[in-house]
């Protein structure tokens, strides 16, 4: 293996390195979001059957849960970004994929 092969391996390498992280990092934000949506949308109940008082439950109920829907949709962005594939990506995986078989 020559000098240029050694610093194409380390680029792949460090490039899925970041890949991993950069989808442990989504997935991460989507459990949070998801956490955070259900909270809001138990918030949105209580406040709107009157269990929590305030002076306009019905509106302020509305309001928890129109903001637990926003972050639910942005729990499902995060959760399903990372499952976009390049096709860079593609074309390099069958090409390995390829190799291996021969």
């Amino acid at each position: 293996m020559n000098r240029t092969e050694t610093y194409r391996r380390d680029d792949t390498e460090r490039a899925r390195m970041a890949k991993d992280a950069e989808t442990m990092l989504g997935n991460s934000l989507a459990t949070i979001l998801a956490v955070a949506a259900g909270a809001l949308a138990v918030i949105g109940l209580l406040v709107g059957f009157e269990i929590i008082g305030t002076d306009r439950p019905f509106e302020n109920g509305l309001l928890w849960l129109a903001s637990a829907i926003t972050t639910g949709l942005c729990a499902n962005v995060f959760r399903r970004e990372h499952h976009i594939l390049d096709e860079d990506e593609v074309r390099r995986r069958e090409y390995v994929a390829s190799r291996t078989t021969r």
